[in-house]
């Protein structure tokens, strides 16, 4: 009898292993390799948005540049990645009027290199960060106009990502800062997010796909912050505007979940109108 009791508890206790570990593998293929996922995916799209069929290392570093803990690193080197990005957009070629395929883009040689040192340089399981990319970047050679750009504007993005600038935590208090949050749902088109990115918050077509890629990969992004009756005003118009085109998105107040792990999209460009012309230095999450 005690023989099949400790037989029918390694049975029972061989089982409860086997179900967690079925999960927790079940969770690693849903959760994407690191939050430079966002970023390739962005450098992607805006190459085909331009009728480009090879994806460059200024795609990357252009898409990188709309992440807020990258925006912090470059301000911290006395750069803008506002104007890193302006310069980026106008050495890029205009667009075309047949965007290409996403199926056909290919990786340049100088892009593969840079993704797989950041893999080398990545010190997470779940991949390289924004971050790696855009310092391996730095070092692509003096051929690469993304690598010339970031060494004319801060020459040391190594040594000053090593000890990255705190960001202040968030809040929803009244009177402090606050952020509007969109969530990702399975009705509403990319597109439509994109274009309500664009009309309601000021973002160029970078920082909208950035934006709305991160909705869809992390379920949440959050924008601003801005103070509260500027949050206030935008999210009425943004839920209005939604309701307006048939998007039933989720637009709430307050901090995005963050259990993927991923940084979010800079604050939009013109939001410094909102604040009275005050320009800011993006917040990390």
């Amino acid at each position: 009898m005690r023989i099949l009791l400790v037989g029918l508890l390694l049975l029972v206790l061989a089982t409860g292993l086997a179900i967690l570990h079925r999960r927790r593998k079940r969770r690693s293929r849903a959760r994407p390799r690191g939050d430079s996922t966002v970023v390739m995916y962005t450098a992607s799209f805006e190459a085909v948005r331009r009728g480009q069929r090879v994806l460059l290392p200024e795609h990357v570093v252009l898409a990188a540049l709309c992440d807020r803990r990258v925006a912090m690193l470059v301000a911290s080197a006395g750069a803008s990645a506002a104007s890193l990005r302006r310069e980026l957009t106008q050495h890029l070629a205009g667009p075309r009027e047949a965007p290409t395929d996403l199926a056909t883009l290919e990786l340049s040689p100088a892009a593969n290199a840079i993704v797989d040192r950041a893999w080398s340089r990545s010190v997470s399981w779940r991949g390289p960060s924004p971050i790696d990319l855009v310092v391996v970047a730095q070092s692509a050679g003096e051929r690469c106009f993304a690598a010339a750009l970031l060494t004319r504007a801060c020459p040391d993005l190594d040594q000053a990502s090593r000890e990255p600038p705190r960001a202040p935590e968030r809040s929803n208090h009244a009177g402090e800062l606050v952020e509007i949050v969109l969530w990702n749902d399975d009705v509403t088109r990319m597109e439509a997010v994109e274009r309500l990115l664009v009309d309601c918050f000021g973002m160029d077509e970078v920082e909208a796909t950035h934006f709305m890629l991160t909705v869809h990969l992390a379920g949440s992004a959050a924008a601003g912050p801005y103070p509260p009756d500027v949050a206030a005003g935008l999210l009425a118009r943004a839920t209005q505007v939604a309701r307006e085109r048939g998007m039933p998105i989720r637009i709430t107040l307050g901090p995005a979940a963050e259990e993927m792990g991923f940084t979010w999209a800079t604050e939009p460009a013109r939001a410094e109108e909102a604040r009275g012309g005050e320009l800011r230095a993006p917040q990390s999450s």
